[in-house]
């Protein structure tokens, strides 16, 4: 070969390996063509929408000045006054496009010759061609019209074997095929988003002869998968038929992975509805429910909120996947990984215990200094600073605050839209006395409508603050939301009594907080109990406190104005803990634990 042919060859050759030039105007349409029309994006209204607008607005060369505002009401219809740092829609719909993009070139966009991107941060994309890593098939030539069900699309999408996202009807694929698209998943540049559990949903399939149910187990397996959007987890929407624990869709949720499937078995109006939760590794069946129902037109909707808010539970914490990492984290030899700070974290707030403080503060610190650029890991020890702050673990007094907000700021201009990061954001501005933090108990439910974090955290903090309505409002919210309600909602709803002095409800809620490692919730149930008559129940948590905090009386008076309760909480709760028999002093020369 000539020296010259070999140049030529090698040019041709470097656009996959070094993306020496940009796509033109028209491939980077011709992609975009493709994207609208996959699988992946036909019932995403909203993010298809979206990424037409920010796409055109790039190659007219308005990319720059994409903003919040321009995209809530150009692209989603919001009024004049729309406020994009108040109302974080545009936000919250630029996370899930991210993520759609990625299940995209995941599955059947992974041998796509052009990536579209939407960097975290911008609103203006990012478009180049495909390095050969990147790529796991031949590039289908770029067609002029990409038409649903054309027979391009069909020979593109067997051929690749993808884990389709949103699919509704049930293709078997074999092994081999599904063992390509797993490897296309792996190689993602993803790191942050692939880091967590993988999970498989497998479209439900009707067992029985009732055609008429094809359309509710297509619904159901949209509605679970539209939920689980809202979680920590990296979803991969399979199109293959359930075969078994030992075939493809183990190999497609890889080790330390979940798999999720159900079906649906009837005859006239009546049907049976099953799900359930498998580990890749093990094939074990984690968790599983069956409900029986009467399935008619007018209760499809509500039937199928209900089933598919009861199945997404397994991924909130507390449910069946987050039992299964913990007990992973624990066991696990190297170095630990997101995942397992994850786990250990909510075990931390279930339990507080300062082991499970250190645990999990020690982890987060690991894989902060290993992954600087993880929203995550930051977010995640500014929850912790906070609780120093709060708390009697870890470090006290400003320092311990400012530690938050560092970390906060960190997190937040990492990913604007991560969740944890505007929990902190919400208490370290509680702290501060800073009013501002009831719009972050509105964004961060903006950000997660469906998950009972936010609504919960939210309740308490305006309880508390003297604003029990609307903090009761969010607590019931909390509980519909969740399948495990764990000790700290009926502590805000002893808080809320207490306040209100009905002290023998403020008792009955404060007895069913398993917080006996929490000395706020032993503060109100000493308090409660005193109030009530019941000095047997107030002796025994004033020991409690005492075991945990030994200089709690020369200290809580002092602590309690960090917290800023407003009078009527205040004043119930200092009465009922001198009631109890503590001494509490009334001036402090140090502070050290709240």
């Amino acid at each position: 070969m000539s020296d010259s042919r070999k140049r030529g060859d090698d040019a041709a050759d470097s656009k996959f390996v070094d993306a020496l030039s940009e796509p033109s105007t028209s491939e980077v349409h011709a992609a975009l063509q493709r994207i609208l029309a996959s699988r992946c994006f036909q019932q995403a209204e909203r993010a298809s929408e979206f990424l037409r607008f920010v796409v055109e607005q790039t190659l007219a060369g308005a990319g720059q000045r994409l903003k919040g505002y321009t995209i809530g009401v150009e692209v989603f219809g919001r009024p004049a006054d729309f406020d994009a740092q108040s109302d974080a829609l545009v936000r919250v719909e630029a996370g899930r496009l991210r993520r759609r993009l990625v299940e995209y070139y995941a599955g059947e966009g992974a041998a796509d010759p052009v990536r579209i991107e939407l960097p975290r941060g911008a609103y203006a994309v990012k478009y180049h061609f495909a390095c050969k890593d990147e790529q796991s098939g031949p590039a289908p030539a770029p067609p002029a019209e990409v038409k649903q069900g054309s027979v391009a699309w069909q020979r593109l999408a067997f051929g690749l074997g993808a884990l389709l996202v949103g699919a509704v009807g049930v293709i078997t694929w074999q092994q081999s095929e599904l063992r390509e698209a797993a490897h296309a998943l792996a190689v993602l540049e993803q790191p942050q988003r692939t880091e967590w559990p993988r999970l498989v949903v497998v479209p439900f399939e009707n067992l029985s002869a009732n055609v008429a149910l094809d359309a509710f187990a297509a619904s159901m397996t949209e509605e679970i998968m539209l939920r689980l959007d809202e979680f920590d987890l990296f979803v991969i929407a399979s199109q293959a038929s359930w075969y078994g624990p030992s075939k493809t869709n183990l190999d497609a949720a890889a080790a330390g992975g979940y798999v999720l499937t159900g079906s649906v078995r009837g005859t006239g109006n009546q049907a049976r509805i099953t799900a359930r939760l498998i580990e890749a590794e093990t094939g074990a069946q984690l968790w599983t429910a069956v409900y029986d129902e009467r399935v008619a037109l007018d209760r499809l909707p509500a039937l199928r909120e209900r089933i598919g808010r009861d199945v997404v539970a397994i991924a909130a914490p507390y449910g069946a996947i987050f039992e299964a990492e913990l007990a992973r984290a624990r066991g696990a030899a190297d170095a630990p990984k997101l995942r397992d700070c994850h786990a250990t974290y909510h075990e931390y707030r279930r339990r507080i215990t300062p082991a499970g403080y250190e645990e999990t503060r020690e982890c987060l610190q690991n894989v902060s200094a290993r992954r600087p650029d993880s929203a995550a890991a930051w977010s995640g020890l500014a929850m912790l600073y906070v609780d120093e702050y709060a708390s009697s673990f870890g470090r006290t007094g400003d320092g311990a605050l400012e530690a938050a907000r560092e970390a906060t700021a960190k997190a937040l201009a990492i990913d604007g839209d991560d969740f944890l990061a505007h929990l902190a954001l919400t208490r370290v501005q509680f702290f501060d006395g800073d009013p501002g933090f009831r719009k972050s108990i509105d964004r961060t439910v903006a950000l997660r409508p469906n998950g009972a974090q936010a609504f919960a955290q939210g309740g308490f903090l305006l309880v508390i603050s003297g604003d029990p309505a609307q903090g009761l409002v969010l607590m019931e919210k909390a509980r519909e939301l969740t399948k495990a309600p764990f000790g700290f909602y009926d502590l805000t709803y002893a808080a809320s009594y207490l306040r209100e002095r009905r002290f023998g409800d403020a008792l009955a809620s404060a007895l069913k907080v398993d917080g006996r490692n929490w000395v706020f919730a032993q503060a109100v149930l000493a308090a409660a109990a005193a109030h009530s008559g019941r000095p047997d129940v107030a002796h025994g948590a004033v020991e409690r406190i005492r075991e945990l905090y030994p200089s709690f009386e020369a200290d809580a008076l002092k602590n309690f104005e960090r917290w800023h309760f407003d009078a009527a909480f205040s004043d119930a709760l200092v009465s009922g803990l001198r009631a109890a028999g503590l001494d509490l002093e009334e001036s402090n020369a140090s502070l050290s634990g709240g």
